[in-house]
This record gives C-alpha cells, structure tokens and sequence, in this order.
C-alpha cells in the first residue's frame, strides 16, 4: 500500500487553526488520550483532530462498523475544544485504541508515515481481507461537533483524516455528545433506532410518554411538572428545543435560560457543583430561586439539580445540590421497587442491581445506598470508562458521578427477561420503559432529565422530598490547582490514596485527622493540568479549613 499523502496544513509544523494562523506543534510534544480523549486549547487540535479520524477510518475499515469522532471539550471554557473517538456500541475507544491513538498522534510528521503502517499491520489476516476485497460497505467515521467558533474547522480536519484511506465520512453537525454515541450504536445495531437526530428524539420520547401513561402519581402527591433548565450556552439549547416538540406541555413543562451567551461561563454544571452558585440568569429571577431548576454542561453530558437556599440562608446566590449521587439513588429506590416485585412474580430470575461510584461521592450518599437499600457500591477511579465498566458486571448498573454525568446499564439477562418478555404485569412493564427512557451509551441529561422526572412523579415527591426522604450531605468542597505537570501526582485505591510525590499523602492524613467525619483526597485531572482536592468534614466552617490547608500542600509542591 502507498503511503497516503497529508495534508500540511493538519501536520504538526503547519498546523493551522480556524482563524488561519500556523500554530506549530513542537515535533517532540507528548500528548495523552484521556478521559475525555485529547482537550486543549483549540489552536492546537487540528493536527490531533486530522489523526484520531484516521485511527477512527481504520478501526471503521478493521470492525466494517460505524466510528464515532466527536468534537468537544464538554464543560470547558469556548476557547478550548477536544475530540474523542466512540466505539461501535456507543461505548468509549477500547483501551487498546486509546493506545494506538496516542501513539499516532505523538508521531513526529517524518514518523507519520512509518506509524500509520506499522498500526495497519496490526490488524489480523482476516481483517486485512476484509479490507483488501472491499467487503467494508458498513465502514464509517460518524462525527458531530458542538457550539464552539472552532468546531467547522476541526470537523474538516476529521473529514480529511477519514479520508486518508476514503473511508465513508457522515456529517451529523451540532448534536450533543450523547446524541452522537446514540446515532453510532444506531448505525451499527438498525433494530436500535434510526441512526438521525430525529431517531433519537423519537425513540426516547416515545418510551417516555407511554411510561408516563401508566405510571399514576400516589395520592397526596406533590410533585409538579416544571423544570428550568441552565443550558451552559451550549448545544444543550438548540437541540433540547427539538427534542420538547415531542414531549407534550401538559406532561412536563420545560423553561430554557442561559441559550445564546458565552459558553460555560458562569453558568453550565460543572460551574453550578463547583461554585455552588447560581449561574446567570437564575441570579435575579424568584422563579430560578424557587422552583426546580436544572443545569446541563456544555454538550448536555451531564445533569445536576438544584434551587436557591432561599433568603434565610443570607446568600441570595447560593444553591442547594441535587447531584449525580442523589440522582443515582433516586434510580435505585426506583428499580429496586420494581425489581423487588418482579422477584417475587418471576422466581426463576435473579437480577442483580449495583450501583457504581468514585471517591467524589458524598460519603453519606454511601452510607445511605449500603446500609439503607442495601444494594452493593462499587468505588472506581475517577472516568466514564471505569463507571461504564464496573456497571456492567451487574444486570442493573447505575453509575453516576457526582458531578452529574451517569446513566443505568442494563444485561442480556434483563433483555430476556425484560425487554423481550411482552408482558402486561405493570413491573415488567415499567423496567422495559424505563430502560428505553435511558441512554445506556453514556450519561445524557436529556434522557436523565426525562426518566429523574418520571421517578419523582412515581414517588410524588416534590423537592423537598427528595431531599428530605434521602440523606443529608456531608459538607464538601472541590477544589483545582493549576500545576507545571500533573504527570507527577500517582495515585491508588480508586484514587482515594496518592502514591507520588512521596510523604504528601502522610501530610493530607494529618489535616484529615484534625477535623470530625473528615475525608479527602488530591488527584490528578484526566485531561488538564491541574490538580483537584476533595474534602469532607462536619460543618461547612471546617470543611473550607481542610479545604484550604489541602491547597496550601499542593502550592508547597508547585513551589519547591
């Protein structure tokens, strides 16, 4: 095979950037695919972008599927940007690709040639086959984009990546990170839902709406049926808009704000759990103080729940979190309740159910799964792909992290015994539902935004109950630390423990020793360098002390 030609303006030396400008890559910088895939400053993604559709050409060519790119830096700020590559099942790149990736991306353009050759090679005799005869009509890169100003430019860098080989290349523009793990599954697997944007509004509000029909609220119930949602400015807006027209006003009412500013700034998820703040346009309004409000990141990934502390709190702007632990629960004492009576219909089956955490957790969210539904947890390092994973041992696995990105995966045993067991007993029914209200792919705050209501209106629960019929959180704080290299820090123990630099552990047990029902650990970021620090203790005062001490360690290691 002749060594394709590459373009040179996707190359390290001429990489160009969307206003036009030669931004060159240092032929010697090392990059790593994370857990959000490549993020960083916008400028620099083209080359990255261009490699990574090539490794998605041939991963297309070597599986003769549908491959997910998307473009994204998620909760970022808009003058970043990021990419990522989704596997055939709408699941995250296989370990062994991230690898593979990495390796094409860190190739000096003199290695380039020699690296893409030497990863054809690794392919297997069959596949090569495959490839040679042309049997791979099912082959595609699939690649969507969010709102960023740089998102066309990189799109045509994916585009000429795939084409490197002509693989097929499938356009699918601005859709939302879910939206395009959901429409690659739909390629691969047609019986799942028409692989369009249209497909999937329909497949989950369809499921929605008939799950609705029977699910009938308990009398004295005091849920209501109207949601604000802070859309980050993000692709979360244009696209949630489509998706209402197929949710009637009368089952669930759903407000808009934060649609046309600057992405993620002051508002969006990650802004809301971390400053525990109102995001703009919520600051001034009694409605976003007082009524259910929701916060989407920046490509709709993630969900969190909140409302204003209200005027006795002395802070007109804080807020009280619903995040991805409560969510979780609220899951859980869902299924469990339908479990529990599909259990004692269906003898012969036993459905497992876990749910699946990491070191953010609130350590009472913990307590409450373990000692009050009695359902297995599961502490995994911080990532998607170690929540995914974890959950899928189990026949019902929830996985949430804290900061609102989760959803439910479900088995083969569930799908025989409930997806494809046409029944009309009602527990039967609303697990089949309610799984098809889910994106098991990956987190998805459209779908999780929809099967959190139903449940609430299953339980009549208000916001009140919700906080009130669960646990009380543990005062918490995160904090992040811009550190020169984050490669430094080397953690254990689900990242609970840090291994490297020596002796820094020793001093975050003594600070955690000082206070009551303290815990904390400082980790590493996936994707930024940085560091994050997590603390617990028993009041908010001592929680900020242990907080800022933690810092203090870290600004100590910055400094020597």
């Amino acid at each position: 095979m002749a060594d394709p030609v590459f373009p040179q303006q996707f190359s390290r030396a001429g990489n160009t950037t969307h206003t036009g400008e030669v931004f060159s890559i240092p032929q010697e910088e090392q990059l790593a695919y994370g857990t959000a895939g490549f993020r960083f400053r916008a400028e620099k993604l083209p080359f990255i972008v261009f490699r990574c559709a090539y490794v998605a050409s041939l991963r297309a060519r070597q599986l003769d599927s549908a491959i997910g790119v998307m473009i994204t830096a998620s909760h970022n700020p808009a003058a970043d940007n990021g990419v990522k590559l989704v596997d055939p099942s709408g699941d995250m790149l296989s370990q062994q690709w991230e690898k593979y990736a990495t390796e094409i991306v860190n190739a000096t353009d003199e290695e380039l040639p020699s690296a893409v050759r030497a990863l054809e090679k690794q392919m297997s005799q069959v596949e090569k086959s495959r490839i040679s005869s042309g049997q791979t009509k099912n082959a595609r890169v699939v690649c969507g984009m969010d709102t960023r100003i740089s998102g066309p430019h990189l799109m045509s860098a994916a585009r000429a990546g795939s084409a490197l080989f002509n693989v097929q290349f499938v356009d699918v523009g601005i859709v939302t990170t879910p939206m395009l793990h959901y429409t690659v599954k739909s390629f691969n697997e047609p019986d799942f839902a028409e692989p369009t944007n249209q497909g999937y509004y329909r497949a989950i509000s369809s499921a929605f709406r008939e799950l609705y029909g029977i699910t009938q609220e308990p009398e004295g119930s005091r849920y209501q049926p109207h949601v604000i949602v802070d859309c980050a400015n993000g692709v979360g807006a244009p696209r949630l808009r489509e998706f209402l027209e197929h949710i009637p006003r009368e089952m669930l009412e759903i407000e808009l704000r934060n649609e046309r500013g600057e992405l993620n700034h002051d508002c969006g998820a990650d802004f809301v759990k971390i400053s525990q703040k109102m995001p703009t346009e919520f600051r001034n309004s009694e409605e976003g103080k007082e009524g259910k409000c929701v916060s989407f990141d920046g490509d709709a990934d993630r969900i969190l729940y909140f409302r204003g502390k209200g005027a006795e709190s002395g802070d007109s702007e804080s807020v009280e979190l619903f995040d991805g632990d409560r969510i979780a629960v609220l899951f859980a004492m869902y299924l469990k309740e339908q479990l529990d009576e599909f259990a004692a219909i269906k003898t012969n089956y036993r459905l497992t159910m876990g749910i699946i955490q990491t070191a953010y957790a609130n350590g009472a969210s913990t307590r409450f799964i373990r000692d009050s539904l009695k359902i297995e947890t599961v502490i995994v390092p911080t990532g998607v792909k170690h929540l995914h994973e974890a959950a899928s041992e189990f026949d019902v696995g929830i996985y949430f992290e804290a900061n609102g990105h989760g959803t439910v995966v479900f088995s083969e045993q569930f799908n025989s015994a409930i997806r494809r067991a046409p029944s009309s007993i009602m527990c039967i029914r609303r697990l089949a539902l309610f799984s098809r209200v889910i994106n098991e792919t990956v987190g998805d705050a459209f779908a999780d935004l929809m099967a959190i209501e139903m449940c609430l209106r299953h339980f009549g629960w208000s916001m009140d109950d919700w906080n009130q019929k669960l646990y009380t959180d543990v005062p918490n704080i995160q904090i992040k630390v811009p550190v020169d290299d984050r490669s430094i820090f080397k953690t254990t123990n689900a990242e609970q423990t840090l291994l490297k630099p020596d002796g820094i552990q020793k001093r975050i047990d003594e600070d955690v020793a000082k206070f009551k029902s303290s815990r904390a650990f400082i980790r590493p970021s996936g994707t930024e360098n940085i560091v994050r620090i997590y603390a617990e203790a028993d009041t908010v005062e001592n929680t900020l002390l242990l907080g800022k001490s933690l810092e203090q360690v870290v600004l100590s290691i910055r400094s020597a």
